[in-house]
């Protein structure tokens, strides 16, 4: 299916039409009256697909992987009836034109309803107004150039945007948010080796970036904790830590942790007005030492308090307890992914730990590692230094109240 056009009174049904595909998620593009709909849905050979609408003219549908079929009318008031019977939001997605809903033998439907309640634990509902008003959040920033991109702050130290940067294909959502940003910054690219063509296109980018090669251990926790060890952030106010996440977690669908970074962006960097915002409530109110996106700050009423946890609860422990917290006082909140603002200052306790040179080589872990532990304990360390957590949502702008 490339382009296809369907009455505004007769449902649409769609069928896979690309044969077998492992863990693919299909981009389609339903117009309307007044605009557009990216919709991503899980792809598989017995996983088809309802489109309902909801009036006004025909709806354009665009996509390679279906094919497209306009229902008779009888057919159409089936299909309706079908969908005024759904009573759980997951199970079906809901825009201003448009209804849609998978059909198929029911470990396929499965499919459908895990994957809209993954994205909807990842702050990107597919039919929310967020991503409807911001689509970047599923297709990334557009490149652009800078005229005059916001001086490094050299001169007079304030904030640094620290970005490990692995997977190579990352980095165009990061430079496209760091493009647009109108604080002044210096930026600091950790990578490892054999990326010579990423170090080029930071450069090409970003002439007065920092490129640091560094071996391949801690994934972007290392890194960070390496220029923190060092002394090298210390002569900023601010310092924004953010990675290019690409990950598979518990075999998740892939697409997962692109929309978890972008997200992530969105609620520290790229949110209308976001990063400004969060320099302003570093600079109000001097008790505030690491802000976090909101969405995935843990545990919550998605993630739960045992799988916020995970393999780590040993290592947690352990290391909290040389920072002065004891195990019956220690209480989990951290933001999952590990991006955030924080002031150095506020992870001294953090630093004092030495743990830059404790990681071992990479193992592929999913869970369990001293990375993962150590993702658990930044915000442990503004607590111990005596500072508060604060909320970031790119969607609402202001970051939400100390606690």
């Amino acid at each position: 299916m490339s382009k296809f056009r369907a009455s505004p009174k007769r449902a649409i049904r769609l069928r896979p039409s690309r044969g077998a595909l492992d863990n693919h998620v299909s981009q389609l593009r339903i117009g309307g009256a007044n605009a557009s709909q990216i919709v991503l849905l899980p792809y598989s050979q017995g996983l088809g697909y309802f489109i309902v609408p909801t009036g006004g003219p025909p709806l354009s549908i665009e996509g390679d992987d279906f094919d497209a079929e306009q229902l008779s009318l009888p057919l159409t008031l089936w299909v309706r009836l079908r969908l005024m019977l759904m009573f759980k939001k997951k199970k079906y997605l809901q825009f201003n034109e448009f209804k849609l809903f998978c059909y198929g033998i029911k470990p396929e439907r499965k499919r459908f309803t895990t994957f809209n309640q993954h994205m909807f634990n990842t702050g990107v509902a597919l039919d929310g107004r967020l991503v409807t008003s911001h689509p970047e959040l599923l297709q990334g920033w557009a490149p652009i150039e800078r005229a005059d991109p916001p001086a490094p702050a050299v001169s007079t130290p304030g904030a640094a945007i620290v970005a490990h940067v692995y997977y190579e294909d990352t980095w165009p959502d990061i430079a496209g948010v760091l493009k647009r940003l109108s604080i002044p910054f210096d930026l600091i690219v950790t990578t490892v080796p054999g990326r010579d063509q990423l170090v080029g296109a930071v450069v090409r980018d970003f002439p007065g970036a920092e490129v640091v090669v560094t071996e391949n251990r801690g994934r972007d926790v290392r890194p960070f904790l390496d220029l923190l060890e060092s002394g090298r952030l210390d002569r900023y106010r601010y310092v924004c830590k953010i990675h290019g996440k690409k990950s598979n977690d518990g075999g998740r669908i892939s697409y997962l942790g692109a929309l978890w970074r972008r997200r992530s962006l969105f609620d520290l960097l790229a949110g209308p007005g976001i990063a400004e915002a969060i320099v302003q409530a570093f600079e109000a109110d001097p008790s505030v030492g690491i802000i976090g996106p909101r969405a995935f700050r843990l545990p919550s009423e998605t993630s739960p308090l045992e799988p916020s946890w995970g393999m780590t609860r040993p290592k947690v422990l352990e290391l909290a307890a040389k920072m002065g917290v004891a195990p019956q006082e220690f209480r989990l909140d951290f933001y999952g992914g590990t991006m955030f603002w924080a002031r150095p200052e506020a992870l001294r306790p953090l630093r004092e730990l030495k743990l830059a040179r404790a990681f071992p080589e990479e193992q592929g872990l999913l869970d369990g590692g001293l990375e993962h532990a150590t993702e658990r304990l930044f915000t442990t360390s503004a607590i111990v230094a005596g500072f508060t957590l604060a909320d970031s949502d790119g969607y609402e702008v202001t970051p939400g109240p100390p606690r």
